[in-house]
């Protein structure tokens, strides 16, 4: 499995290209600190069936779907959301105290180099399981 990873305004995001049953695609996971360990706080998965992300996904797990036909593509929807609401999210997901370590001003501003690494995953998973 691929994985790339970046710090981020007091946040690691992880990238990597998953299958879950039947459905497939890239996910970004949002690690920060809770109480002095990484803990997954947010997970975008940007399926090509069912899309959807997920509030605390090793907790409470809050799974919201993606309806493309009112919030367009999957993966552009989730990097909007990561470049204007990281933070309020991981407050809503429960963590209040990590969200207010959390930089939104510089996740806004390098949303791209998130978006690249998706691209990046995407590519070599496809090309791997091409090679066989």
């Amino acid at each position: 499995m691929i994985v790339k990873e970046i710090n981020i305004g007091g946040a690691t995001f992880r990238i990597e290209y998953r299958t879950a049953e039947e459905d497939f695609g890239p996910a970004i996971r949002v690690f920060a600190d809770v109480n002095g360990e990484a803990r997954q706080v947010l997970r975008f998965d940007c399926f090509a069936d069912d899309p959807h992300y997920h509030y605390d996904p090793t907790g409470v797990n809050k799974m919201f779907h993606l309806d493309e036909m009112t919030m367009g593509c999957p993966l552009e929807f989730s990097l909007a959301q990561i470049a204007s609401k990281t933070q309020a999210m991981i407050e809503k997901a429960g963590f209040g105290n990590t969200a207010a370590n959390i930089n939104q001003e510089q996740i806004t501003a390098r949303v791209d180099e998130i978006r690249d690494l998706v691209e990046q995953v995407t590519e070599e998973t496809k090309a791997e399981a091409a090679a066989g």
